[in-house]
């Protein structure tokens, strides 16, 4: 079964479609990217250098670490969510 037509070339399938539109449009682009930057930012915060056999640093076990940090990557992640699904007015 093929499904050229008569001119022997396939048929442009967008034209048959009948939809131009992007999937997302420049407003939930920049969404997305301004939640992998707060992504980042929390990941960043949680960095720092951790304790070996010969030596314990406290640091690990501080606030920024445990509380701040994974709460600004779960505002990222949530945000990521919200540039997915947003919409929008149509113009």
């Amino acid at each position: 079964m093929s499904t050229k037509n008569k001119k022997g070339k396939y048929p442009d399938i967008s034209k048959q479609s009948g939809r131009d539109e992007v999937v997302f449009r420049r407003i939930n682009i920049l969404i997305i990217l301004v939640a992998c930057a707060i992504i980042c930012i929390g990941f960043v915060l949680m960095a720092g250098n951790g304790s070996t056999e010969s030596s314990f640093a406290a640091d690990i076990f501080s606030h920024r670490r445990i509380v701040t940090a994974p709460l600004i990557c779960l505002l990222g992640y949530l945000m990521v969510v919200v540039g997915i699904v947003y919409h929008g007015s149509n113009k």
